[in-house]
C-alpha cells in the first residue's frame, strides 16, 4: 500500500477538521522561506492563535500544525497581503483531487494543490490567479478556480476506519496509512489527523534529509576515491615507463663515445647501445651541438631522478587515502540515521567553507603576496578562481610543476626581485627541482587559458616572458 499522505481519500477528512477548527479564524500572517521551501500561514480569532506550515523541501507537501503562532525566523518572502485581515468562511476538499481550498470574503480563496514536486498554494480573487506561493511553477498562473473537481476514478478507494497510521517499510520508506499493515513498523498511531500529518511529515522528512546527505557524501567520497585511482595510475604508469626506458644518463654516455659520428642540425641518430649490445634511435634538438645533446640529457637525468621520487611518493600517498577514503565510504554505506554522517557532513563543510587563499603555499616578499599550488586540481582554482586578471602568473618552462601567483598592487610595477623570488618557487616545485639552472615562464594571468577538454592544470599562454632561476631551497 502507498502512502496516502497525497492521496484524495485524505483531503476530505482534512479539509472537515480545518473547516471545524478555523471558520471564523482571520488570516494574520502569510509568508515563505528565501528558498521557497516552506510556506506558513498564521491565523487569529480573539486570544487564540494557530499556524499551518506546508513543507515542499523533500520533493512533496508535508503539512505541519501549530496551536501557536509561528514568528518570522531570519529572511521571508511576505504573500497574499491583500488577504491578511480576512475571515475564513469555509474550508473544502475538491471532489476526487488532491487539493482542498479555503474561502475567504470577498470571493477570495487559497486553493491547495498537493501535487508531489508540484505541490502549492494559489490564491484567487474573483476566479483569477493573483499569487502563488511558489511562483517557479509557471503553469498554476493558468489553472481555472473551478478545475480542480474530477469524475471518481477507477483506482484503488481507501477507507478511513478512524485511525491514522505512520508506518516504516522494511527498506526505510515512510508512510501515511489508514490501518497498519503486516512486515511494517508503526512509528506512531491517532486518531487525530493533525497529529497523524505531523508524525508522518517529521518522520518523513528526516527520512529524506538523510537520504539526500547519504547520497550527496557517497558522491563525494565515489568521485574523491576516482580522483586517487587516477592519479595512483598515472604515477605508477610513469614509474613502469621509467623503468622500461633507457636512463637518460646513459643515452648521455652513448652520445658522449660517438661524437665524430654525430653532427649538429641532426633530428635523431642511431647508435650502438653499449649497455644492452643492440641499436638505439636517440632523438637530438638540431640547434644543439654532440656535446650540448649529451649535456641536455644529463640534465634530463637529474630532472629524472626528482620527478622519480615525486612519483613514488605520489603513490604512497594514493595507497594511504585510498585506503582511507574505501574506509570511510563503507560506514557511510551502513549508516542509518542522520547522526551517523554529522563527522563526515561538518568535514566536507569544513573544505567547502575553507577559504581558497588557505588552500594554496603562501609567501611573501617585499610586501607581495605570492601563492603556489599543490597539485593539479588546486592549480587550476589558483588560477582560474583565485587569480585576478592582473596578476603575474609563472611556471616552470617544458615540465610539470606548480602554478605560482604573484598578487598585483594597483598602479604598481612588479618589483625585479619579486618575481625571481617567485620563479624560483616555481622552479622548487617543478620536476627541474633538481637542475641548477630553470627556465620559468611568467605573464600576466589574463594571457593564461584553459582549452577547452585540457586536464587538470593545463593551460595555454598567449604570451610570455622567461627568467632563468636557481630553484628556491626551501630556506
Amino acid at each position: 500500500m502507498k502512502s496516502l499522505h497525497q492521496h484524495h481519500a485524505l483531503f476530505p477528512i482534512l479539509a472537515s477538521e480545518l473547516h471545524t477548527l478555523l471558520t471564523g479564524y482571520s488570516l494574520i500572517d502569510a509568508y515563505r522561506n528565501q528558498q521557497a521551501s516552506e510556506f506558513t500561514l498564521v491565523f487569529e480569532k480573539g486570544s487564540e492563535k494557530l499556524s499551518i506550515q506546508l513543507n515542499t523541501e523533500a520533493k512533496t507537501g508535508l503539512f505541519f500544525f501549530y496551536e501557536y503562532p509561528l514568528e518570522r525566523t531570519g529572511a521571508v518572502f511576505p504573500l497574499f497581503k491583500e488577504l491578511l485581515g480576512s475571515e475564513v468562511l469555509n474550508v473544502q476538499a475538491h471532489q476526487h483531487n488532491r487539493s482542498f481550498f479555503f474561502s475567504f470574503g470577498s470571493n477570495q480563496s487559497l486553493v491547495f494543490k498537493l501535487y508531489g514536486p508540484l505541490s502549492n498554494v494559489i490564491y484567487y480573487k474573483e476566479n483569477e490567479v493573483v499569487q502563488l506561493y511558489r511562483s517557479s511553477i509557471e503553469n498554476d498562473r493558468f489553472l481555472p478556480m473551478d478545475g480542480f473537481n474530477q469524475e471518481p476514478s477507477h483506482s484503488e478507494t481507501y477507507a478511513f476506519k478512524g485511525t491514522f497510521f505512520v508506518l516504516q517499510t522494511p527498506d526505510k520508506e515512510v508512510k501515511l496509512c489508514f490501518e497498519p499493515i503486516d512486515k511494517d513498523t508503526v512509528l506512531f498511531e491517532t486518531e487525530v489527523i493533525f497529529e497523524a500529518l505531523n508524525s508522518f511529515s517529521k518522520y518523513y522528512l528526516q527520512s529524506f534529509l538523510f537520504s539526500t546527505q547519504k547520497n550527496k557524501l557517497l558522491g563525494q567520497y565515489k568521485q574523491k576515491i576516482k580522483r586517487q585511482v587516477a592519479l595512483l595510475f598515472g604515477a605508477t604508469q610513469f614509474l613502469k615507463h621509467a623503468a622500461e626506458s633507457v636512463p637518460f644518463d646513459e643515452v648521455g654516455h652513448i652520445l658522449m663515445a660517438n661524437l665524430h659520428l654525430i653532427h649538429k642540425g641532426e633530428k635523431e641518430v642511431t647508435l650502438t647501445d653499449f649497455y644492452r649490445n643492440t641499436e638505439i634511435i636517440i632523438s637530438l634538438k638540431k640547434d644543439l651541438s654532440p656535446a650540448d645533446n649529451a649535456a641536455y640529457y644529463y640534465q634530463k637525468a637529474k630532472n629524472r631522478k626528482h620527478e622519480l621520487a615525486l612519483k613514488q611518493k605520489q603513490v604512497e600517498t594514493c595507497l594511504i587515502l585510498l585506503a582511507q577514503l574505501k574506509e570511510n565510504l563503507a560506514k557511510i554505506e551502513a549508516a542509518q540515521h542522520l547522526k551517523d554522517l554529522r563527522s563526515w557532513i561538518k568535514e566536507e563543510k569544513v573544505q567547502s567553507e575553507t577559504p581558497l587563499k588557505e588552500k594554496f603555499r603562501r609567501f611573501e616578499c617585499e610586501g607581495y603576496l605570492i601563492y603556489v599550488g599543490k597539485n593539479a586540481k588546486n592549480n587550476d582554482e589558483l588560477t582560474l578562481k583565485f587569480a585576478h586578471k592582473d596578476d603575474l602568473w609563472l611556471h616552470a618552462k617544458g615540465v610539470s610543476g606548480s602554478h605560482v601567483i604573484i598578487k598585483h598592487k594597483t598602479q604598481q610595477n612588479f618589483p625585479e626581485p619579486v618575481i625571481r623570488k617567485a620563479a624560483q618557487l616555481a622552479a622548487h616545485y617543478s620536476g627541474s627541482a633538481g637542475s641548477a639552472m630553470v627556465p620559468v615562464i611568467y605573464t600576466p594571468k589574463k594571457y593564461v587559458r584553459k582549452p577547452k577538454g585540457a586536464h587538470a592544470g593545463q593551460v595555454s599562454v598567449e604570451r610570455e616572458e622567461i627568467a632563468l632561476v636557481e630553484p628556491w631551497e626551501g630556506k
